[in-house]
Formats: C-alpha cells, structure tokens, sequence
C-alpha cells in the first residue's frame, strides 16, 4: 500500500517536469542530427552558442566536411568541432551534428516541385 501514494505523486507531478524547458531537447534544424556526435579529423574547436551557429560557421569554411555542436555539461563549455572528414556517427544526447550544406546538396538534392503532388487535375 505505501507504493499507491507514490505512484499517484509521480503521476501528477509529470506534467510539471514535462513543461520544463530544460528538460525538451531543442528541435532540430534542416540539416541537424540531434543526439548524434560525428567522429572524424576534427581540425577545429570554436565556442558556440547552438547547433544552427555551428552548422553556419562549417557552411562558410571550404575545408569543414562535417560538423558537431556538444553543448555546455557540469562546467565545460559548449563547442563547435569541425571535421575534415564525415567519420562515424554515434549517439550522444548532448551532441547534435551534421555534413556541411555543400556537401549535402552534392549527395541530397532538393525535391523537385512537380514531383511532390498528384496529377495537375487535383
């Protein structure tokens, strides 16, 4: 019988965590993977405010192949590491990543509008 009332605070005290806004992971960007690091020749390591501030600095470096933003945990700083190459990718939920927009235009390319919808009597 002593599980009932903790069982019961425990439901009603979910909502309140979930409304938290630390506690929602950032939705990703066009571009993003979140909880993901890349591994790979990191040639750079930058401070950075998000993972779209990152992304911004690998798309303007002609040498940034791929890219991983970690944000800030028990007092290290957060971090924009730029890759040389796309190198593996593992989960790692304070870590969100991605290829360079150059690149991923080479490989994923835009969807076509007439493709998208039916027939043009619809």
């Amino acid at each position: 019988m002593r599980l009932v009332p903790l069982i019961a605070f425990a439901l009603l005290a979910a909502p309140a965590f979930a409304d938290t806004p630390s506690m929602k992971p950032d939705k990703p960007a066009k571009g993003q993977e979140a909880g993901v690091y890349r591994f790979g020749s990191t040639y750079s390591v930058s401070p950075a405010e998000n993972a779209s501030a990152c992304q911004s600095i690998c798309a303007e470096d002609d040498k940034c192949v791929a890219w991983s933003y970690i944000a800030t945990y028990e007092g290290a700083d957060a971090r924009c590491e730029l890759k040389q190459g796309g190198g593996k990718a593992r989960p790692n939920p304070l870590a969100t990543s991605g290829v360079s927009p150059t690149l991923a235009a080479k490989f994923i390319p835009e969807p076509k509008p007439e493709l998208e919808g039916g027939p043009e009597g619809e």
